[in-house]
C-alpha cells in the first residue's frame, strides 16, 4: 500500500481520535498524523502552511463540532488561497446517517462519507483511491 505524507484529523472526541489515529497508525501509511479539535484549529492549521505541497493529503472531518463545525470549515476551507492548487481529499467520519447532511455535504465538495470510528478496510479503500 502507498504511504502518503500527513492526515490531518479533525475531530472534537478524544476516544474517537484515539480509535482513529490507531487504525491509521496500524496500517502504517502515514507519515505524520495531524490532530485538530474542532474545525477552527484545522483551519488555522492549514492557514500556516505556505505551499500547496504542504497541504495533507487528506483530512479526516467530523460534522457535528463545537466552534467551528464540519460544514462552516468546509465553506472556509474553500476560501483558503493554496487550496486550489493542493490535492488534498476531503473525507466525512460521522454517525449521522440523515440525508440532509450528506447532501449538504456533497453540495459542499465531499463525495465520500464513512462511518466513526474508522475502521481498517474502509480507510485502505480510501487511501488506495488518492
Amino acid at each position: 500500500m502507498k504511504r502518503i505524507k500527513s492526515i490531518l484529523l479533525i475531530e472534537d472526541d478524544e476516544i474517537t481520535n484515539f480509535l482513529n489515529q490507531t487504525v491509521i497508525e496500524e496500517t502504517g501509511v502515514a507519515e505524520e498524523i495531524i490532530v485538530a479539535l474542532n474545525g477552527l484549529e484545522g483551519l488555522s492549521y492549514l492557514q500556516s502552511l505556505k505551499n500547496p505541497a504542504d497541504f495533507p493529503s487528506l483530512i479526516l472531518l467530523d460534522i457535528n463540532m463545537p466552534v467551528l463545525d464540519g460544514f462552516s470549515f468546509m465553506e472556509e476551507y474553500h476560501r483558503l488561497p493554496l487550496v486550489e492548487e493542493s490535492s488534498t481529499k476531503i473525507v466525512v467520519l460521522s454517525t449521522s446517517s440523515n440525508a440532509s447532511d450528506m447532501n449538504q455535504m456533497r453540495s459542499l465538495g465531499i463525495t465520500t462519507c464513512l462511518q466513526k470510528p474508522l475502521n481498517e478496510a474502509d480507510f485502505r479503500k480510501v487511501v488506495a483511491e488518492l
